[in-house]
């Protein structure tokens, strides 16, 4: 809810107070466990205890359907996590794609997508094994996108399911818009795709008060831009994985909000949230990508 990433004593006065009127105290507050309010019905709580959650910022509907209301919230935030984690191994592949390639291929091939072009190259130079490399790349490439894009379109989904809101429907067309772009016949349908995608999620975030998840957005929104312009290079892969970086991060924090993590993360637990994410960083990049073979 409104306050699930705030530790008890962080809270402003008027949220404490009003989880002190519906039977929380710091024990549980901080552990995530429910208080014996939780288990009544919203009519058959007083005016008080009413007000309380609705400044917690629940409704009748979600108060009564708690239960499903949060492990359909656990379950978006998973998808929010896979789908960043896909965002990430991706971008991380671009950018390992496009050093190796101008490394070993001419700068005026490292950039043509035409299957002929490489193929008669590799076939001048006796190269088949960048061939090999190159259709490797695609592939995994293709997984990962498609993984990618799944996860946030089940993720928009589900919150449609969980609330159906102006930004919960923006947040689906985003993700429906990524799995566009995942099957277009062309990379330039599909960029028209992804741009249309990352602008949904800027706006499906207007109310939300993560800032990095925000910047996020707006460097992906920039970067579509000079991929729509025809622009290529190692800066774009290097920024379109800091913004993949900044919703990795986003995305560890809501898990550790909402899926009952929030006490082992730098309150009495021995990790932060950076450290653990710096720990998933180094996991993802030392995972291999493809086979790298000198032509």
């Amino acid at each position: 809810m409104k306050y699930n990433d705030y530790y008890w004593d962080k809270l402003p006065m008027e949220a404490k107070s009003a989880a002190t009127n519906l039977g929380y105290t710091q024990e549980l507050w901080d552990s995530n466990q429910e208080s014996s309010c939780c288990k009544e019905e919203w009519d058959e709580l007083n005016k008080v205890q009413q007000d309380a959650a609705t400044l917690l910022g629940y409704n009748q509907k979600m108060w009564d359907n708690m239960t499903m209301y949060r492990l359909n919230l656990r379950f978006s935030v998973l998808c929010f996590l896979l789908g960043s984690i896909f965002y990430f191994k991706l971008s991380f592949l671009d950018l390992v794609w496009m050093k190796y390639v101008r490394d070993h291929v001419p700068e005026s091939l490292a950039d043509e997508e035409d299957d002929e072009i490489w193929s008669q190259w590799a076939a001048e130079h006796n190269a088949a094994d960048m061939l090999e490399v190159r259709d490797d790349y695609y592939e995994q490439y293709g997984l990962f996108h498609l993984l990618g894009v799944t996860a946030f379109a089940v993720m928009g989904f589900s919150e449609v399911c969980r609330e159906c809101s102006r930004a919960n429907l923006i947040l689906l067309a985003a993700g429906l818009a990524g799995m566009a772009g995942a099957f277009s016949s062309t990379d330039q349908i599909a960029a028209y795709w992804s741009c249309a995608s990352v602008h949904f999620f800027l706006m499906s975030c207007y109310n939300l008060d993560s800032k990095l998840f925000k910047a996020g957005c707006i460097l992906e929104c920039m970067l579509s831009y000079f991929l729509l312009a025809g622009y290529t290079g190692l800066w774009i892969a290097y920024a379109d994985m800091i913004a993949s970086l900044l919703w990795l991060y986003c995305a560890l924090q809501e898990v550790s909000a909402v899926c009952e993590f929030r006490s082992s993360f730098g309150k009495n637990g021995s990790s932060t949230h950076l450290e653990i994410f710096i720990e998933m960083m180094y996991s993802l990049i030392n995972v291999p990508t493809f086979k790298m073979k000198r032509a």
